[in-house]
């Protein structure tokens, strides 16, 4: 049973290293200039083949004339199927940042985002615990006694109700006259309306008592009733139907309440990120108003400076925390100025920046596939898109963003496995991808250019493309069900030869051939990175090998799994999970235990002198 309270995911993260960023460069004005070619720097291609171990899917970004997500694999414009360079380089960049503890910028490597939530379910011994706590808190939730059923319910008392209205461009919401009314789908009027969701239907209504007593669809009020909306929300997780809201109309001799930009912003980002799961429904029931004068009936609460609104009373609300705090102190907030220290993928990858900015010294060319490459049938999946919302994946020791010290876990790999099955599960047709990848064994030819590079970054760039023997990069899309997985070689190394190249002998080759050198190459930059860690006069590493971080970098690019731990887990059991996902090292120290440490000759002394303390 324990087994199963226990997160499992097709992903987890290589640790943020607690060593600081390697930064060979004191300022931008230590850079090689892109307008020359030196001769004291390397210059030169790498040739490189990537094949695919598992079917590889690279989208060309295309929809259907539905907008469903139906999708060919990219194409050049000469029809050849092909990898693109950018995604090359967005692989190498990250295996850089790994490789030599790069700076993580908020913005840029990592969303800088105030997470929002819901959490109503959770049991009181899961790992969701303590959010659901402070959720409670913040919505001030009481139980209280049906009035038809009298049973039992939750009632947010600082959830209030009101219009959200757009006029003039921007945003406000009128209060309703009174609280809004829960509605019974077994009131007599209600089940007369058949089963209805995520959907606003205008009504006229009587109450009393805190108690709706009919409610009518038609033109014209009678003496007695008051004009109302009825809100179906979405439907429950649960099998239990969730009521109907009744709002009464809004108050026009009520203060308005003006919506900030980052109010609507939040709300906006919140909701593309669920869009995939409330499609079924219809998304436009929770997109804002578009026409000036629309309007519809929301539930609000304000916490900490922030409007919360949303269309359910148990409305979804903002961490304290925003989750760039959970970054390392020596990677968070590092802005890059033309005189700020630079890290190693900065440098050689290149960044923009209002002020200053400089051009990546690497060019990435296409990946064409070999001539007769075809797309296979089509497969149709549903697409898990994991966000850090989900503490128990994302955050270290079983904490969430509702605590001071939170720590994120690091950056997100998917495990290698063999390609698992999909299916799409009737009525999530809305939500599917279909995808046409290329078969496993496809083989692709790209360059990689440099220029300008000293041996240490050349040596880098080589490691972040070829890794350790035996490993492989993920690339394209269904990662998390086995695709994209691909065995990189290095082909051929070649450097500019200056001597040649400005000589007087036109016969000869500009180029050296360099492979041979490749490891030669990536033991300097294994060299330089430990000087820097290792203390003057100290050997306590001899290889950035030795480090968990890095060990377990590499342990997940050649570990092949099974798939059936490394699944993405069911949605009724994401609320009750006891314990957070298993680190990697942890993994990786249960199929290959360390070896037992052998005591040191200090050590020795130490305990003979424990033990030999008063002896004559």
């Amino acid at each position: 049973m324990a087994e199963k309270k226990a997160v499992h995911a097709p992903y987890n993260f290589i640790p943020f290293s607690d060593k600081n960023p390697l930064l060979p460069y004191a300022s931008m004005e230590e850079l090689p200039a892109h307008d020359s070619i030196r001769a004291d720097l390397k210059t030169g291609e790498i040739h490189i083949t990537l094949q695919a171990e598992t079917p590889i899917f690279v989208s060309d970004g295309s929809k259907a004339p539905d907008g469903k997500q139906n999708l060919h694999f990219f194409r050049l414009p000469n029809g050849e199927f092909a990898i693109p360079g950018s995604t090359v380089r967005g692989m190498v960049r990250e295996n850089m940042q790994i490789l030599s503890f790069g700076i993580i910028r908020p913005g840029v490597d990592l969303e800088d985002q105030r997470m929002f939530f819901r959490d109503v379910a959770s049991s009181s011994k899961s790992v969701s615990a303590n959010a659901k706590k402070y959720y409670n808190a913040v919505l001030k939730t009481k139980t209280k006694i049906d009035p038809d059923t009298h049973k039992n319910y939750s009632s947010p008392e600082n959830v209030c109700s009101g219009y959200l209205y757009m006029e003039k461009d921007h945003y406000l919401i009128r209060p309703t006259k009174h609280i809004y009314y829960r509605v019974s789908r077994k009131h007599p009027d209600i089940a007369a309306l058949g089963e209805q969701y995520a959907k606003v239907i205008p009504v006229f209504f009587t109450a009393g008592d805190e108690k709706v007593k009919s409610i009518s669809i038609k033109a014209k009020a009678i003496p007695g009733e008051h004009k109302g909306m009825l809100l179906y929300t979405g439907k429950a997780a649960s099998k239990i139907a969730n009521h109907v809201y009744l709002f009464p109309e809004p108050d026009f001799d009520a203060p308005e309440i003006m919506l900030s930009a980052d109010d609507v912003l939040s709300y906006k980002v919140d909701l593309e990120q669920r869009e995939n799961a409330l499609k079924g429904l219809g998304l436009s029931f929770w997109e804002l108003p578009k026409n000036d004068g629309e309007c519809k009936p929301v539930f609000y609460i304000r916490h900490n400076g922030q409007l919360y609104f949303g269309m359910s009373a148990f409305l979804r609300i903002g961490y304290p925390h925003t989750v760039a705090e959970g970054l390392p102190l020596s990677r968070r907030d590092r802005k890059i100025s033309a005189d700020t220290p630079l890290d190693f993928p900065h440098a050689i990858l290149g960044y923009a920046e209002k002020d200053c900015a400089y051009r990546s010294r690497v060019s990435f060319g296409d990946f064409p596939a070999e001539p007769g490459a075809a797309e296979c049938k089509p497969v149709s999946m549903i697409l898990g898109n994991p966000k850090p919302s989900y503490y128990p994946g994302y955050l270290k020791d079983g904490k969430d963003y509702t605590e001071t010290d939170f720590q994120l876990r690091g950056f997100k790999q998917y495990w290698l496995m063999d390609v698992q099955p999909t299916g799409v599960d009737p009525g999530k047709e809305k939500v599917a991808t279909t995808i046409r990848p290329l078969p496993k064994g496809s083989v692709f030819h790209g360059v990689v250019r440099f220029q300008n590079l000293t041996d240490v970054e050349l040596g880098l760039l080589l490691w972040s493309l070829r890794l350790e023997e035996g490993c492989c990069q993920s690339v394209g899309m269904a990662k998390p069900y086995g695709y994209g997985r691909m065995k990189l070689d290095i082909e051929k190394l070649r450097i500019l030869n200056f001597e040649v190249l400005y000589g007087a002998d036109f016969g000869a080759s500009a180029w050296i051939d360099a492979t041979k050198k490749i490891s030669n190459f990536i033991h300097q930059y294994d060299a330089f990175a430990v000087k820097q860690f290792n203390p003057a006069g100290s050997n306590s590493i001899t290889s950035i090998r030795e480090l968990s971080d890095i060990q377990d970098f590499f342990f997940i690019k050649s570990e092949i799994h099974p798939g059936t731990d490394t699944s993405y887990m069911a949605l009724n059991t994401y609320k009750n999970v006891r314990t957070p996902l298993p680190t990697v090292k942890y993994l990786r120290e249960k199929k290959n235990p360390p070896p037992p440490k052998v005591a040191s000759a200090e050590d020795l002394q130490a305990l003979m002198k424990k033990f030999s303390f008063g002896v004559k």
